[in-house]
């Protein structure tokens, strides 16, 4: 999540690794990395310019850095580095800045405006750039591990999305998610579920990847929003929501449940494997939606969060849950760490077990100790590639 310092001066960028048992934040000074459990710093690293994009890959040294574009610093060049040796393994300059990083333990993608660059990320060979439709907040989600599926949208004048398996460099599937344009995209952790949010910020849905022949929807609220992040579950059962309103949203990510189909209607739909035949119960609520005006639509609908978190209205943020379901973790654009004990069992409103700051000065000695070894065979030595 890029935060621009407008929440708290000093901090640029917040986001949790793959799994979610780090930290990665970005400031004006540096990057940092903390442990979620227990909380604590990790490793640090000064620099003379902010650092406005920062991705790790799972709990391993390996750590990607983008410059924040102030203090010296520059969008358009790309660091990999080993934090454990505090080495810069290489360096990739870019003639336009560099809107977001994605990395599994196959593939690094760099995410132009109107460019997508994908490496091996073993060698760093540059394997394909594909253009794009103009996509300038850098919108793209990448699969951490098992299928290889990267996802981008394809159009900025309606939702659809297409889809790439990163290995083989082809595109699979065009789905059809909304009428008006992507705001926030989300993949789990295997590969195999999509989350998807338009504009307007009003219903989730998810898909089956990659044919999206299976598809729920949930209710967010009537009302517009800016969906900040959306994160699944280490485990995928539920899906997080965070957006500019007050209410975080934990829904429960459930194909059995009859009362989520979505049945392609709205102008949605995928081009491969069609879309998931929804019972008759529900297809009636469908029918009589389409009648209806679009607010009456929406509250005919039932509100179908399982659990929710107040925080303050406006503040950008990330919830994810811990990998045994049993806390919910929430960063804020503010640079705070909020943990919430979670039933999922029972849901409801959360209440706030523990309250950490990541932009509190830390004057402890820190080291990689913390952070595992299990990163790819890279050996490339320092270099420099214009693209």
């Amino acid at each position: 999540m890029i935060c621009s310092g407008k929440y708290k001066l000093d901090l640029l960028f917040v986001n949790f690794n793959q799994d979610f048992s780090c930290i990665a934040v970005g400031t004006v000074d540096g990057y940092k990395i903390f442990n979620v459990e227990p909380f604590g710093l990790t490793y640090s690293s000064q620099s003379n310019g902010g650092v406005g994009i920062v991705e790790m890959l799972f709990s391993t040294s390996l750590v990607s850095t983008v410059g924040s574009g102030d203090n010296n610093s520059t969008q358009r060049k790309l660091f990999i580095n080993n934090i454990k040796t505090n080495m810069t393994i290489c360096d990739l300059n870019f003639v336009t800045a560099i809107l977001s990083v994605k990395m599994n333990k196959k593939r690094i993608v760099v995410i132009m405006e109107t460019k997508i660059h994908i490496y091996d990320i073993n060698n760093m060979k540059l394997l394909e750039t594909r253009e794009t439709a103009p996509n300038p907040k850098g919108l793209c989600a990448l699969s951490p591990s098992n299928n290889n599926y990267i996802v981008y949208p394809a159009s900025t004048s309606n939702g659809n999305i297409l889809v790439m398996d990163i290995c083989t460099l082809e595109t699979v599937n065009l789905i059809q998610a909304h009428k008006s344009q992507i705001s926030s995209l989300a993949i789990n952790k295997d590969g195999t579920l999509l989350a998807t949010a338009s504009d307007k910020g009003t219903v989730i849905r998810v898909y089956t990847l990659p044919n999206a022949n299976k598809s729920i929807q949930f209710r967010r609220g009537t009302t517009a929003a800016i969906i900040h992040s959306m994160t699944f579950s280490y485990d995928s059962k539920f899906l997080t929501v965070c957006s500019d309103k007050e209410t975080i949203h934990i829904f429960k990510v459930d194909f059995n449940d009859s009362q989520n189909y979505y049945s392609g209607g709205s102008g949605s739909g995928t081009t491969n494997g069609g879309n998931y035949s929804p019972t008759s119960s529900t297809t009636m609520v469908s029918k009589l939606n389409s009648y209806l005006p679009e607010m009456f639509s929406q509250v005919w609908d039932p509100i179908r969060d399982f659990a929710r978190i107040k925080i303050p209205q406006g503040i950008p943020s990330i919830c994810a849950l811990s990998q045994n379901n049993k806390t919910a973790m929430v960063l804020t654009a503010e640079g705070l760490f909020l943990q919430y004990h979670f039933d999922e069992q029972i849901g409801g409103d959360l209440k706030l077990a523990a309250e950490h700051s990541f932009m509190e000065s830390q004057n402890d000695i820190v080291t990689a100790s913390l952070l595992n070894n299990n990163q790819p065979p890279f050996q490339q030595q320092p270099q420099q590639q214009q693209l």
